[in-house]
């Protein structure tokens, strides 16, 4: 029985997804769609932002010959940035603005909200889904084969060690086995290693995609568990091989960051050579971003470089949700450049249902704009706001919110206590790889080569070098002096703070309170972040379910509430609550 509503329930929502979308043109004819998606990659992590301690060739070839999203937002967390990105909508209206589903809580994405390959299917796409989840998977229902994908290949939790692939609790003494074909345990993925593992899937995927005219086109979401971190024994993991190529790096967990992160680089190029040799990539859409900003320190710290960015992963400033991004096409019409426009997750939905030649039906809810037009042609700029969260907690008391409204930033409140509420970690500036010319080995890395062999022209070295330099961020001018006014600190648990982000980007400089602050400038961004506010549903937040220990469910993670529901008897002993250890002792 509860099967059968499980699929009525997809099938509902699926065709809300089908009527939600007006049609144009055949669908062989449509785009293949390919996101890449980092998890936790800093700012500054990336060569094609200005650093040359990480080269990241492939990804840089992507970025010198698409364009680079410079003003690209997300949210400051991996389950809201996920959620955002697969809907459309703000994690503020579905309820999945408020941290991240931790390993035995009982809640995931709305199943009355349609996702992504939901749409697509809808227009005629084969949709895939390799790597990391992290929407739910207490029941069926709320894991990726349940919602819109053909197929799913990785894990549902929010990480895992990148060999062994047990996830320990994350505040809770619990530790299980996560890798998952559909809903089936993949056990003998054990020992590979994940980003390997996912980037095998992925080639598998586009090697198995049908091809000729009438061959439906791919939609495949590959969301890396790289570079975040693992399991609290060994949270940094690489090949040998990958962390040896680092050793210009001092500190020996950048090292290995590095590595996890030249591993991610490897995976954009063998994908891109996966579809150059299925001649799909002269009709392809890839879009590569990280779900949010590095975490320096904290809860599963990697130590990644946000540089020059204010705060981490999960707090209201710009390090959290600024991040590095590119879109690449040969159906761009204008690209090889850097972009200055305002560009948040919830866009991806509609951008990429226009660059498939649909458009949501008028009147659907979506909070995300249709930016392909913009991007495309480099005309315009359609979004003027990007609301970063409405967090508060549910007393009213502690919490944040921060808005974007045109180049000024509003934030009241933070994350932590203001503990992470500085420039932090590693700039990615030092210990250059010596020797190296990033742009170089971009114009000679794989991805190059693929586009090369599809008959794609590359950027030359000047044009590369100039988006480069347009896509790197300059904090020089932003003292928290000039010409002897000393700006306010900035003490949002206090009063809130406000940045010109034109001319400051590292919200270095409060303008609050000053005569610097134009008096309508700072009335629109309280009204309209009051006004934003008001339209957030409460968090879906549920506290964990101890009957989910993996040990009850031969030691995974699983969907243990529908085999809680499947039990004839009732509540069996074993699930009767006990006290367990902590990790923390």
């Amino acid at each position: 029985m509860a099967v059968t509503l499980q699929l009525v329930l997809l099938a509902l929502v699926a065709l809300v997804a089908l009527l939600g979308v007006a049609a144009v043109g055949a669908a062989p004819g449509r785009p293949h769609i390919v996101i890449i998606l980092a998890d936790d990659l800093g700012w500054n992590d990336v060569s094609f932002h200005g650093s040359d301690q990480i080269p990241t060739p492939n990804i840089d070839a992507l970025a010198y010959n698409g364009i680079v999203l410079n003003n690209y937002y997300t949210q400051p967390m991996c389950t809201p940035s996920r959620a955002a990105l697969l809907t459309g909508v703000h994690p503020i209206h579905t309820g999945m603005q408020h941290g991240v589903i931790l390993e035995p809580e009982p809640w995931g994405l709305p199943l009355d909200v349609p996702v992504m390959p939901q749409y697509l299917r809808g227009l005629g796409y084969r949709a895939h889904a390799v790597g990391k989840w992290h929407l739910g998977f207490f029941r069926a229902n709320y894991t990726p084969e349940a919602r819109g994908f053909h197929s799913h290949f990785g894990l549902w939790n929010g990480y895992h060690d990148y060999y062994t692939h047990q996830t320990q609790g994350s505040f809770i003494d619990m530790d299980g086995y996560d890798m998952r074909r559909g809903m089936a345990v993949d056990w003998g993925s054990r020992g590979g290693y994940s980003t390997d593992l996912f980037t095998d899937e992925a080639v598998r995927v586009i090697r198995d995609h049908p091809v000729g005219d009438r061959a439906p086109p791919l939609f495949l979401y590959l969301a890396h568990l790289a570079p975040h971190a693992g399991n609290y024994e060994a949270p940094l993991q690489a090949p040998a091989e990958a962390i040896k190529a680092f050793g210009h790096i001092k500190d020996p967990e950048r090292r290995v960051y590095a590595a996890m992160v030249s591993k991610l680089d490897e995976s954009v190029g063998r994908v891109v050579a996966a579809l150059q040799e299925q001649d799909m990539l002269s009709n392809s859409v890839i879009v590569f971003a990280s779900d949010n900003g590095a975490i320096t320190s904290g809860l599963h710290p990697n130590k990644g470089s946000n540089w020059p960015l204010k705060g981490v992963k999960g707090g209201p400033w710009d390090g959290a949700v600024r991040v590095p991004a590119c879109v690449w096409s040969p159906l761009l019409q204008r690209a090889r450049r850097t972009s200055q426009q305002l560009m948040h997750v919830t866009d991806w939905l509609p951008t990429l249902l226009a660059a498939a030649g649909a458009a949501p039906a008028p009147g659907l809810a979506l909070d995300g704009v249709n930016q392909w037009e913009a991007l495309s042609a480099a005309s315009g700029a359609p979004r003027k706001e990007v609301l970063v969260n409405v967090d508060y907690r549910a007393s009213g008391a502690g919490g944040y919110a921060a808005l974007r409204l045109g180049d000024y930033k509003i934030v009241n409140g933070t994350a932590l206590l203001g503990y992470q509420d500085a420039w932090l970690g590693d700039s990615g500036l030092e210990e250059p790889a010596p020797g190296v010319d990033s742009v170089a080995l971009a114009r000679s890395s794989g991805t190059a080569r693929s586009l090369e062999a599809a008959g794609l022209p590359l950027a030359d070295g000047g044009v590369a070098r100039g988006v480069r330099a347009a896509a790197r961020l300059r904090c020089g001018a932003s003292r928290v002096e000039k010409d002897g006014f000393r700006f306010p600190e900035c003490r949002p648990l206090l009063a809130p703070c406000v940045f010109d982000l034109a001319v400051d980007p590292c919200e270095r400089r409060n303008l609050y309170g000053t005569p610097l602050l134009p008096p309508d400038v700072r009335a629109a961004l309280e009204a309209r972040l009051a006004a934003l506010a008001a339209t957030a549903r409460p968090p879906r937040n549920e506290p964990s379910d101890l009957r989910a220990d993996p040990a009850y469910w031969n030691n995974t993670w699983t969907n243990w509430a529908d085999l809680l529901d499947a039990a004839d008897d009732g509540l069996p002993a074993m699930f009767q609550p006990r006290r367990r250890g902590s990790r923390w002792g």
